[in-house]
């Protein structure tokens, strides 16, 4: 079998972080995996948010609401406003913030 020979750096490739660095790259490095860590959930996250919309658009449909004049499907429901738009299929969901007493 051949070796594979080592790619030549090209001028301005960036060079391995500990060769620059040293024990800054450890942080940098743990800093570098709570962030794909974090994007991985909010991937995830982001998935079940589009199946949800998805589901109430359905429901929406099913339940025959009519569209306004503006083309929107606008509802309250539980103290939630709910209003699916035709363009990009965008569902927006807002909540009432709670009362303050006093």
């Amino acid at each position: 079998m051949a070796k594979k020979k080592a790619k030549k750096k090209e001028e301005g490739e960036q060079q391995e972080l500990f060769e620059l660095l040293g024990d800054d790259a450890k942080e940098i490095k743990t800093a570098g995996r709570l962030y794909k860590k974090y994007q991985k959930t909010r991937i995830e996250a982001l998935a079940k948010e589009i199946a949800q919309k998805t589901v109430i658009r359905e429901l929406a449909a099913k339940a025959g609401l009519k569209r306004l004049p503006s083309g929107n499907i606008e509802f309250k429901v539980d103290g939630m406003k709910i209003v699916i738009e035709p363009r990009d299929d965008k569902v927006t969901v807002t909540e009432k913030a709670p009362k303050k007493e006093g």
